[in-house]
């Protein structure tokens, strides 16, 4: 029986050495891996061009809601280039024809950071608060965006203005988020900036039921162009305006 016990206890301590081998080398495998990620994190961090960076960061496995939001930060800078490629193209003669073009690229770019937006907050439990409202204030400032573009292709105004009470609730969705994220009172008041330029001004209104379809998109579409941000408007957050006021 001592024979037969120490057997089934050197049984035992073995197959305990082998499960304890193969734990190590799966965490040592999963450290290797979280390393090697965030190498190639940090050369894609480095990348000057904004396109390049976007292509090097959805290779990136597992797609992790900080590369994600990392993504989207620079989509914004592609989207606000070919803003200004577009408001350019309209008052060059030489490129008006080009509008179109830059207009269809930009609805794509802001359909696809919208549907990226809505995946990553599909599942606001598994986001950290920092990562929930940075990627709330860019569905918002995206929606804003689109709204423009919707009145560039003369849409109804109405439809407009339910685009741009959706970037309201983006925005509030980012103020509870940042209130909860323990980041500093610059961060914290960036969708609060936001929200007041997009509803304090009340470009979110019913307009005059005298005025036709095609006068209530002008005063629309043109209160959006005063509102559009400048390189980096909305991203961070902090339009020149607002800063000097404050």
């Amino acid at each position: 029986m001592s024979i037969s016990a120490i057997i089934l206890l050197s049984a035992g301590f073995t197959l305990l050495g082998f499960y304890s081998v193969g734990r190590y080398r799966a965490v040592e495998a999963r450290e290797a891996g979280i390393r090697l990620l965030q190498q190639e994190l940090q050369k894609a961090d480095a990348i000057a061009d904004d396109g390049a960076a976007v292509a090097a960061y959805k290779k990136l496995q597992p797609m992790l809601p900080e590369i994600q939001l990392r993504i989207l930060q620079r989509q914004w800078r592609i989207a606000l280039e070919l803003l200004n490629y577009l408001q350019r193209a309209k008052s060059n003669v030489d490129l008006q024809d080009k509008t179109g073009i830059y207009r269809v690229r930009l609805k794509t770019l802001l359909d696809e950071m919208l549907d990226r937006c809505a995946g990553m907050r599909a599942d606001t439990a598994s986001l950290r608060p920092e990562i929930e409202w940075q990627t709330s204030n860019v569905a918002g400032s995206a929606k804003v965006l689109s709204a423009f573009i919707m009145l560039e292709n003369e849409e109804s105004a109405e439809k407009t203005q339910g685009v741009m009470r959706d970037a309201l609730t983006n925005y509030k969705a980012a103020i509870d988020a940042v209130d909860k994220a323990g980041v500093s009172p610059l961060q914290r008041n960036i969708p609060r900036w936001n929200f007041e330029m997009l509803n304090g001004e009340e470009y979110v209104k019913k307009y005059e039921v005298a005025m036709s379809d095609t006068e209530r998109n002008q005063v629309l579409k043109e209160n959006l162009e005063t509102l559009m941000p400048e390189m980096g408007g909305y991203a961070p957050g902090e339009p020149v305006e607002t800063r000097v006021e404050k």
